[in-house]
């Protein structure tokens, strides 16, 4: 009888251990999502800025290519190439 009950107690004190070890492990796994999910808003907020830069960058290169255009249209009447 006294080995059926520390086994019965040893059965059961490994099922505790598993159901105390699954919860902690969701724990663990929903703090990795919360976290995740934190750091993935921070590289879409990152990439929103860098793609409003290099528009910004494109806009800028552009206007200046038609003012270089303007500048040497002027030269070119100014002093026409031989």
């Amino acid at each position: 009888m006294r080995i059926v009950t520390h086994g019965v107690a040893a059965v059961l004190a490994f099922l505790i251990g598993l159901g105390v070890g699954y919860y902690l492990w969701g724990l663990k796994a929903a703090d990795l999502t919360g976290q995740i999910q934190q750091q993935r808003s921070e590289y879409e907020y990152r990439i929103s800025e860098q793609e409003g830069r290099a528009k910004a960058a494109e806009e800028r290169s552009r206007r200046e290519a038609e003012a270089r255009k303007v500048l040497e249209d002027e030269l070119h009447r100014v002093r026409p190439l031989k």
